[in-house]
Order: C-alpha cells, then sequence, then structure tokens
C-alpha cells in the first residue's frame, strides 16, 4: 500500500501488528511447512507438520483467546502419537525460529517515539508466545503496551479488541492508527473511526513516507 492516510496529522498513537509487520513472519514450502516445524523436527526428531496439525488445526481461536494451553495440546499429541518429548522444548525452538524482527520498522519505532508518539502492538497471539515477545524477545521495552488475545480473550477483527485499546490509551478512535497485514483487521479498525494501513511485506519506505507528517513532529 501506499500514498497518504487522510487524518494522519491528528494521530497521538499507532498500534502495531506484530506477525507479518514488526515480525517478518515465516512462509511455508511447496509441502505447508513452515521453517519453524522444519527446525523442530530437525532438532526433537519428530513430525512436527502432524503436531502443528494436531495443535493448531482445530479451534484455534480457544488456544488464541486463553481458553486452553498451547503446552497441554502439545503434551496430548505426543501422548497419542507415543512420542517422548517436553512440551517446552518444542515451545522454545518455535518461538526462537520465529522470531525475525524487521529492522527498518525496528528504526521507525525509534523515530515515532522521538515524536512523542505512543506505540503499542495488537496481536492475536497465544498467552505463552505473547509473554515470551514481551518479555523473552523484548519487546515490552520497546513499546508502550502490548494487548495479545490469548491475555486479553479477545481477537482482532472483533470490536471489542479495539475497545480495549481505546479504553487504556484514554483515545478516541480517530486519533489510532492500526497498521496490520491483515485487510479484515483493518477495515474492522476504520469501521470503528480508527485510521487504517494494510501494510504488505517489504512494505517499509511506502509506510514511512505516509508517517512523515507524524515524524516530522519530533523537528517541531
Amino acid at each position: 500500500m501506499s500514498g497518504a492516510i487522510e487524518g494522519i496529522e491528528g494521530v497521538r498513537a499507532v498500534v502495531w501488528d506484530f506477525d507479518g509487520v514488526l515480525n517478518r513472519a515465516g512462509r511455508p514450502d511447496k509441502a505447508g511447512i513452515f521453517p519453524w516445524q522444519a527446525k523442530v523436527a530437525a532438532e526433537l526428531g519428530i513430525d512436527a507438520a502432524a503436531m502443528a496439525q494436531a495443535v493448531f488445526g482445530r479451534d484455534k481461536a480457544a488456544l488464541f483467546t486463553g481458553k486452553d494451553d498451547v503446552l497441554d495440546r502439545i503434551a496430548d499429541w505426543a501422548e497419542g502419537a507415543g512420542v517422548d518429548l517436553d512440551p517446552e522444548d518444542v515451545l522454545e525452538i518455535w518461538f526462537e525460529a520465529d522470531h525475525d524482527p524487521d529492522t527498518e520498522l525496528d528504526r521507525l519505532l525509534g523515530l515515532l517515539a522521538e515524536a512523542g508518539i505512543v506505540q503499542v502492538i495488537l496481536t492475536n497471539n497465544e498467552a505463552r508466545r505473547a509473554r515470551w515477545i514481551a518479555q523473552d524477545a523484548g519487546w515490552a521495552e520497546r513499546v508502550d503496551a502490548i494487548f495479545a488475545s490469548g491475555e486479553t480473550g479477545v481477537m482482532k477483527p472483533a470490536a471489542e479488541a479495539f475497545v480495549a485499546v481505546e479504553t487504556a490509551l484514554d483515545m478516541a478512535p480517530h486519533e489510532i492508527l492500526l497498521i496490520d497485514d491483515t485487510p479484515r483487521n483493518v477495515e474492522a479498525a476504520e469501521k470503528r473511526g480508527w485510521l487504517g494501513w494494510d501494510y504488505q511485506a517489504g512494505g517499509a519506505m511506502a509506510l514511512v513516507q505516509a508517517l512523515m507528517p507524524l515524524l516530522l513532529k519530533a523537528q517541531e
């Protein structure tokens, strides 16, 4: 996406999606295997694709809203498959392998902070990975707050996810900009009165240009 964002001058907060935006999401190969699954398979000697299907192939919403624990699902799969493993080993490999911050957007975070813009992350992630992102990966130190569905109990594009951010920031919808790589999330935010930016992989330069009115605030 490129071009100007109407109303950008009035934005006080930027809300970032995580996977696919701040974090470059790994893409599956021709067989549908994600990089983290390949690494889990190589290091633990298990059928990681079968495990992933068992863990994520059913009622994903229960995982991503904190109703189910991902460790329990991995343990259940291992028991049913007769595999001897520590579910926490799977998470450690997965989280590390799936963490690839976009360096250009990381620099943009710093520029926006210098301009006095509040920045938060709004992500659909299960609770254990959300805590890893915040604490182990250090994102809690880079942004003002992290709203993860596994902890809040609501997922984008539900209106409640956006309301929670508005309430926490004590800002009006038109003062908030969502940057997300999922069009339906952007559409839902705009329906509430937020500004939205449909981010596309490699689109850091176009985003910088669109955010220039905010970045110039640091020079005022």
